[in-house]
């Protein structure tokens, strides 16, 4: 076959079938250049915040550095040593003043001195050390008597910075506020953490702070008290007293309330086949009933949000146990071999059990606080 005559056939075959428009294929989308920076860019902008934030760190450090606080810790219990060694080991001065003689736990802690608050000279020689940071560690309950037994301190030191360290804070300011001095400068705080959670560092440990009247003479060993926790690595948490209680009604109460209710079961313990959610029931247990009951009834007494916290765990429960006698009931009624098929159930109905029993619209049930 000629070339001529194999260009034609070929010309002839390709005529022959029919023209099909296929699908459309994708064009292929161009990858991005790695020379175009962008990433490059991202990281040389990190790198210099990381810089810049190094440089403000040695920069505050540096000025952390040039003074340190004489704190005073009024209640020198186990809270209080708690705080008074981790204010130790940033090298500040302490001085303490208890009730009882804690004279060797101070010196072993390095404290200054140890001053007894059931004397009044002892109390004005507490106050004379010049002290810029005076730390309130005593219980929830015996908080009131103590301010009125620091009294004449107080008005002779009143450019002093006054920190709390109570679980309940609205009545903590209230009370400041009304005892202190027009001029004393009042920090609300709330580690919220303990000598058992907190023996391992307080590394991420929630701080929450209120500076809840700070004169500009006060500013500065204000921010350098802040400062022991920054640097210790806790959460710091800025919140008002009120939004504080509100939240720990429905948490650090609710966690005490179940914990004592089922530590006075009485006979609870490990057993070879604990589940982990048992296990955390018996650390909770354990937690809260290892604290003071002093410390459970100040949360209760002296936080306006936990009644309501209270009432509405004794209804839950309520409605619960009503649920499962409503289910005995109705199961037992549907086993019965002598009710006939169109009888009533002759059992209550849940809602109307509950309904007879708990008076929802009652003001008693108003729910927990907003």
């Amino acid at each position: 076959m000629t070339l001529g005559r194999l260009c034609l056939l070929l010309l002839t075959t390709h005529r022959a079938r029919p023209f099909v428009l296929g699908p459309r294929q994708p064009t292929p989308r161009p990858l991005r250049a790695e020379a175009d920076g962008r990433l490059s860019d991202i990281k040389a902008s990190e790198a210099q915040l990381r810089w810049q934030l190094a440089q403000v760190q040695r920069e505050k450090a540096e000025v952390l550095a040039t003074r340190r606080l004489k704190i005073g810790i009024v209640g020198f219990g186990k809270f209080g040593q708690f705080l008074a060694k981790k204010f130790a080991d940033y090298d500040h001065e302490i001085a303490a003043l208890s009730h009882s003689d804690r004279s060797a736990e101070a010196r072993a802690l390095g404290a200054e001195a140890c001053h007894r608050l059931g004397d009044a000279t002892d109390v004005l020689k507490f106050f004379e050390r010049d002290l810029d940071v005076v730390v309130l560690a005593v219980s929830i309950v015996s908080f009131d008597d103590t301010l009125a037994r620091l009294r004449e301190g107080l008005v002779a030191h009143p450019h002093t910075l006054i920190v709390d360290v109570l679980s309940v804070k609205e009545h903590a300011r209230d009370a400041l506020l009304r005892r202190l001095p027009a001029e004393t400068s009042v920090l609300c705080t709330h580690p919220m953490f303990g000598p058992e959670s907190g023996r391992h560092g307080w590394q991420d440990l929630a701080f929450v702070y209120d500076r809840v009247r700070v004169t500009k003479e006060s500013s500065d060993p204000c921010e350098r008290f802040l400062s022991i926790f920054e640097s210790a690595g806790c959460r710091m948490v800025e919140m008002t007293c009120r939004q504080h209680d509100i939240y720990a009604a429905n948490s650090q109460f609710l966690t005490h309330l179940v914990g004592r209710m089922l530590g006075s079961i009485g006979d609870l313990h490990p057993t070879p086949i604990d589940t982990r959610g048992f296990e955390s029931v018996l650390q909770i247990v354990h937690t809260t009933c290892d604290d003071s009951f002093d410390l459970f009834y100040g949360l209760y007494r002296y936080n306006a949000h936990s009644k309501s916290t209270l009432l509405c765990l004794r209804k839950a429960l309520a409605d619960l146990e009503l649920r499962l006698i409503s289910l005995e009931l109705d199961g037992a009624a549907l086993l019965d071999p002598a009710r006939r098929p169109d009888e009533p159930r002759g059992t209550l109905d849940f809602l109307d059990v509950r309904d007879r029993v708990w008076n929802e619209t009652s003001p008693a049930w108003g729910g927990r606080s907003n």
